[in-house]
């Protein structure tokens, strides 16, 4: 790997992508006020796949049966993450979601050691208990006995995630990565569209107001289709650490965006569970810190 201003680059341009998703958080709790959240995520994704499709439909031609199978077991990770995320946003607050968000970075270590058999680290540990800890007091208000819906279900998302970033590990290494984001975004678009038919049917239309749709493109064309592609051609140039720590910033941009446009403030107990979640994912890379 090559060191020098590429990478710095490649690096910057990932803070970017995360500083978008941050700023997805309040505007999808906004917006889900005004539409249901499956109706809302096909038509995201419809989006985010038609912009890929127009911009790389050369090299999507070439897609073949291993890229559609590959794809879609990636896509149904993606689906499992955006579905957590987003109808659980509705029951939380867009500051607990982000933060939530982010314990997949804790996540990967673990399910990489069961499915991919990656050495599991003590920090890697250490990472996920602070992590629990973190969700607990978020969720909980320091109580014992309160479980939140909304929480649980980003809980969810997070896992979904964490699956996906594995997964995306694995395959991409087998196959062009352009088809493959463009499986990832069908399969999560068919899903959302099949579920909206079943739970949304009513609102399955284009009635819509402005803030709905400027949603929408936002979501789906810069937080989506522009963040998807970004992510796939830049994360080659720097190591998987960096690039872990980096998306380690997405809570706290996400709870910065959250204050500024929402006006949330999670309270004391929310504040240290923050912090927790926080310590929880910066001490999870601390030994692979050391080797970069």
């Amino acid at each position: 790997m090559k060191e020098g201003k590429p990478n710095i680059k490649a690096e910057f341009i990932l803070i970017g992508v995360v500083i978008i998703w941050g700023y997805t958080f309040p505007v999808i709790k906004n917006v889900l006020e005004s539409i249901p959240p499956f109706t809302f995520l096909f038509y995201r994704f419809f989006l985010a796949f038609i912009i890929i499709y127009l911009l790389f439909r050369d090299r999507i031609k070439k897609i073949n049966l291993i890229i559609v199978r590959n794809g879609f077991i990636v896509g149904l990770f993606l689906f499992l993450g955006y579905f957590g995320q987003t109808v659980g946003t509705q029951f939380t607050t867009a500051t607990k979601t982000a933060f939530i968000t982010g314990i997949s970075v804790v996540m990967v270590p673990i399910f990489a050691f069961f499915w991919i058999k990656e050495r599991i680290n003590r920090n890697s540990i250490i990472g996920v208990i602070f992590a629990v800890l973190g969700l607990w007091l978020m969720n909980s208000n320091g109580t014992f006995y309160h479980i939140n819906l909304g929480d649980s279900l980003v809980f969810l998302g997070a896992i979904g995630f964490a699956l996906y970033v594995i997964a995306v590990d694995i395959y991409t290494k087998k196959s062009d990565y352009i088809p493959l984001v463009f499986m990832q975004l069908v399969t999560v678009c068919l899903l959302s569209f099949i579920a909206a038919v079943i739970f949304e049917t009513e609102n399955l239309h284009f009635n819509y107001g402005n803030s709905v749709w400027w949603a929408v493109i936002i979501n789906g064309v810069f937080a989506t289709a522009l963040a998807f592609y970004l992510q796939n051609r830049f994360q080659r140039y720097s190591s998987p650490t960096k690039i872990a720590i980096i998306f380690s910033a997405e809570p706290a941009f996400g709870a910065l965006f959250s204050h500024l446009i929402l006006g949330e403030i999670i309270g004391f107990f929310g504040l240290i569970g923050a912090v927790a979640i926080f310590s929880g994912m910066y001490i999870a890379q601390i030994e692979k810190i050391e080797k970069i």
